[in-house]
């Protein structure tokens, strides 16, 4: 394993990539977990006005990220709009130092914020076409460090931006912000994409991102060549190895999956104000709570990753459901916030298993359609991020944050419910015989 980390460090073009998906992370992880307090402290947002910016925020990502996914894919060209998404997130966090108009605001955040997000994953498919590797197994595990390097971001990200937030106020962090994507941006300018690249891969996505609520990712199947139908049938030694499941099955899936999605989006965005407004914490507190997320997630999807193969993908995911039960209801009840901090071990557990399991169980059941598998799972993702922010405002509005979490519970459940699939029919009858019983007993 030292060898191949070694190895890559050899590869043109890998260290600068590095680095600037560093920069890239440290920026995301700077402003995500504090863009809702921005919007409360300094903007005067109601909630309802804040759900709304952050869902408009998340659908524009979604437009951009399909039409940057769509075209690169078409063209084999993803530098130049990695740099426009770069330009656009730098010059979005600089006009939030400004501007507090609210329709200003939500011009910013679907003109410049929302396609800035589109660089989470842009970043990974310009990955694929600068590194001159020519393996694809290399490749793979080239961009799987890359992921790493993300995700070692938001370990101290939060913490440092919670330092930069108390001394130099949102002024500071966004103008930091501003200036990580610039140098993420003077980076890959420096770069060139390599004819011994992979130009037209789908990008890469990392699901288990705390910022996957402001990422987008369009996945696309390989068109089949003309000769296809004439082409004889694949040999059973390459027949899927996992039988199709019901469509039953896969939308019960797909929509368990956006329900944990959804929830854990809003998570995202009331825990800061819960945190901060709720509980008379401190932002450094936000800072540690998402940054042992983070932390606790790597040796769990590493282990995760190591034995999927092995697992009962469907029961490690119900499982996964009712430890975000548990998380929701313990939120609630909380007090103080130093309980909060190590529920954080639960949220991670859930992230963890729906990131490197949900994607992998969704191919299961459509062993025939891994690409159209791979675009369920991923617009799971994408339904949750986009409903999140007006659901998460209507009801912190309407029932506080205590019972914003218990709903968030709620959808957790009915994603248990979903992925556990209970012979209801069979129950009600045993019921209705246990009555008929105890009523007339004898009989």
């Amino acid at each position: 394993m030292n060898s191949r980390f070694a190895r890559l460090t050899r590869i043109h073009f890998y260290m600068p990539l590095a680095g600037a998906t560093l920069m890239l992370g440290i920026a995301m992880s700077f402003t995500a977990p504090y863009l809702s307090l921005f919007g409360v402290e300094q903007a005067g947002l109601t909630p309802l006005r804040l759900g709304l910016f952050m869902t408009l925020i998340a659908a524009s990502g979604v437009i951009a990220s399909a039409w940057a996914g769509k075209w690169s894919d078409r063209h084999g060209h993803h530098r130049g709009l990695l740099l426009a998404a770069l330009i656009a997130a730098s010059l979005g966090f600089l006009l939030l130092c400004f501007v507090r108009n609210y329709l200003a605001l939500l011009a910013i955040g679907v003109a410049f914020l929302g396609a800035g997000g589109s660089a989470m994953s842009l970043v990974f498919s310009f990955g694929r076409a600068a590194l001159p590797i020519k393996d694809e197994a290399e490749r793979s595990f080239a961009l799987a460090t890359l992921r790493t390097v993300l995700s070692m971001a938001w370990v101290f990200g939060p913490s440092v931006g919670a330092l930069v937030l108390a001394a130099a106020g949102f002024y500071g962090l966004f103008l930091f912000a501003a200036g990580c994507f610039a140098a993420c941006g003077a980076i890959v300018w420096r770069m060139r994409e390599s004819p011994a690249g992979d130009p037209h891969s789908a990008p890469t996505h990392y699901a288990g991102d705390p910022a996957s609520s402001l990422e987008v990712t369009t996945v696309t199947e390989p068109a089949e060549p003309e000769h296809a139908a004439q082409a004889p049938s694949p040999s059973p030694a390459r027949a899927p190895s996992h039988a199709p499941g019901t469509q039953r099955q896969i939308w019960r899936s797909v929509v368990a999956l956006t329900l944990i999605g959804l929830a854990a989006n809003a998570t995202m965005i009331v825990l800061p104000l819960y945190v901060v407004h709720g509980l008379k914490g401190t932002r450094l507190d936000v800072s540690i709570m998402l940054g042992l997320g983070a932390f606790l997630e790597i040796p769990m999807m590493l282990a995760l990753g190591a034995r999927g193969s092995t697992l009962n993908k469907l029961n490690w995911l119900a499982a996964c459901a009712g430890v975000h039960v548990v998380y929701f209801v313990a939120v609630a009840a909380s007090g103080t916030v130093h309980v909060l901090i190590p529920m954080q071990a639960f949220n991670a557990f859930v992230v963890a298993v729906t990131s490197c399991l949900g994607m992998t169980y969704m191919q299961d059941l459509m062993p025939r359609s891994p690409g159209a598998a791979t675009a369920l799972f991923f617009n799971a993702s994408r339904v949750g991020s986009i409903l999140s922010g007006v659901l998460s405002g209507a009801l912190v509005a309407g029932l506080g944050y205590r019972g914003t979490f218990l709903v968030c519970g709620a959808l957790a459940l009915g994603a248990l419910i979903l992925f556990a699939d209970p012979p209801w029919k069979r129950m009600a009858r045993r019921a209705r015989d246990a009555w008929d019983e105890w009523r007339h007993p004898g009989y």
